[in-house]
């Protein structure tokens, strides 16, 4: 053992030492995505998930079953409009058949119904990859022709059945859209959401 000399030296010398405070850790690592947090965050920066309270770790895990649910919600709209496009490029596929007219404008016709039949069906395949932006041009798209058409004629959309029957299926395709855009839009966030949590 020490001696009390030898203890007394120690004394001085401790106290000659720096004093060495020891701190509480300055950063909590996330348990759901190992993201590195301040110790003052209840809820991780990066994904939400309760860093004090384990009692919030049900309320956190019911919040992403919402997420899933609304996004396959939201990925079945976004596969109605990408139908709707599909239909929409084997209608205007079919203006092939006015090569067959006696108009002296049916090629010009044919040309315009193939380039639109494959715009269509582009955006179509498009919305497979990027549903926001394909979606978002054919509503806008559909907007244009909607627009031409009911304007071409106005009185006879107003007054001829097949003018009303032409611009409520605009306007029927148009709601189709406009709800597929907003669909691909929800998808974005909560992938984006969801991503996080990895």
């Amino acid at each position: 053992m020490f001696s009390e000399k030898n203890i007394l030296l120690l004394q001085r010398i401790n106290a000659l030492l720096p004093h060495v405070e020891r701190r509480n850790p300055s950063a909590v690592l996330c348990r759901h995505c190992n993201y590195v947090n301040e110790t003052e965050f209840s809820f991780c920066t990066n994904c939400g998930y309760p860093l004090q309270n384990r009692l919030l770790e049900d309320i956190f895990y019911k919040r992403i079953r919402q997420r899933t649910n609304i996004l396959f919600k939201a990925e079945s709209s976004v596969t109605v409009a990408r139908i709707v496009l599909y239909v929409i490029g084997s209608f205007l596929f079919m203006g092939v058949f006015f090569i067959f007219a006696e108009s002296s404008r049916k090629y010009i016709i044919v040309l315009l119904a193939l380039m639109l039949s494959g715009l269509f069906f582009f955006l179509a395949l498009w919305s497979r990859k990027n549903p926001f932006t394909a979606l978002l041009t054919a509503f806008i798209i559909l907007i244009a022709f909607s627009a031409i058409n009911i304007f071409s004629s106005l009185i006879q959309s107003f007054t001829t059945l097949a003018g009303v029957t032409g611009m409520l299926l605009c306007l029927v395709l148009l709601f189709i859209m406009l709800k597929g855009v907003q669909a691909a839009y929800r998808i974005n966030l909560i992938n984006e959401e969801l991503q996080l949590k990895i």
